[in-house]
């Protein structure tokens, strides 16, 4: 019996550990500032905006979503006239990255395939 029900937690262990959804975040590159999206066009693609700054004159939204997939969403939803997507390679609001200047983060942009960019 008591194996029956180690393998029943270990079902549901493994069914809760996989079926999370994990979020990667990114950056979109712009020739200027974005506003940013409606709660319901966030909702709807579960994304989450973390920040919107200017590095050497290039504007960036910074956002947390599943994958590529969402912030193209995201770009075509919101029209936005995109430069270059990027994967931050380390979290935006961690204690190491949010602890240097906003310039010396950009060294942490991976660029990645976005079909909705104009670069």
């Amino acid at each position: 019996m008591k194996l029956t029900q180690l393998t029943q937690t270990a079902i549901a262990l493994i069914v809760a550990t996989t079926g999370a959804a994990s979020a990667d975040q990114f950056a979109i590159q712009t020739d200027k500032p974005v506003s940013g999206a409606s709660k319901g066009l966030l909702e709807t693609l579960d994304i989450r905006e973390i920040d919107a700054l200017e590095i050497n004159g290039a504007h960036f939204i910074v956002l947390e979503a599943k994958n590529e997939g969402y912030v193209e969403a995201y770009i075509f939803g919101r029209r936005i006239d995109a430069k270059a997507l990027y994967r931050l390679e380390a979290d935006w609001t961690g204690a190491g990255l949010s602890s240097l200047p906003v310039e010396a983060r950009s060294a942490f942009f991976l660029e990645t395939i976005c079909e909705f960019c104009t670069s």
